[in-house]
């Protein structure tokens, strides 16, 4: 795989940043390319890719992270950004759900799933900013991990293709509505 420059925003603002072109007739053999298209359709396709790239922002600290962009999805780029404190004080230890007021002010019953689990807590926000990144700006250990993070995705993908397989599986949803009656 050989490392591009990828268009951040839009190309007439000239922000650009280093990127892979992890697109599955790129980087996957052919062998595997049907597989991984069908697999792309399942629900938790990208659980462990997902949690690759979020180990590599917390790697490093979230100055520089790294995500997917492209009309399809087919770029992993390097951003950077950060951390900061969030505004929320509270959340829902059952469903997660924030809150910008304490316990003390408002009671510990969430809003949205009426459980007494909220509790005041300390968060942050992770942010990331879209601007460009030359590569001499970019620490020789990031672009390592980062090629590392690559190489990573795309034999997480093939392994996966090689050792799994695709099920239909039927669910039922219980859902409550209102009617007039």
């Amino acid at each position: 795989m050989k490392r591009i420059r990828y268009n951040t925003m839009n190309s007439w603002n000239l922000s650009t940043a280093p990127a892979y072109n992890l697109k599955i007739h790129k980087v996957i053999p052919r062998e595997l390319q049907d597989k991984v298209f069908e697999m792309l359709e399942c629900e938790n396709f990208y659980d462990e890719i997902n949690l690759l790239i979020s180990e590599f922002g917390r790697e490093h600290n979230w100055k520089w992270q790294a995500g997917f962009n492209g009309r399809n999805g087919g770029y992993l780029v390097l951003y950077t950004g950060g951390r900061k404190l969030s505004e929320s004080k509270s959340i829902c230890l059952k469903c997660g759900q924030r809150n910008f007021t304490t316990v003390e002010n408002t009671g510990t019953k969430c809003g949205a799933c009426h459980e007494e689990s909220r509790v005041n807590r300390e968060m942050w926000d992770i942010f990331t900013e879209t601007k460009g990144i030359e590569d001499e700006d970019v620490p020789e250990d990031v672009m390592k991990s980062f090629d590392d993070l690559a190489h990573a995705i795309v034999n997480t993908v093939i392994e996966n293709a090689q050792s799994c397989s695709v099920e239909e599986e039927e669910y039922i949803v219980t859902k409550t509505r209102k009617v007039i009656a």
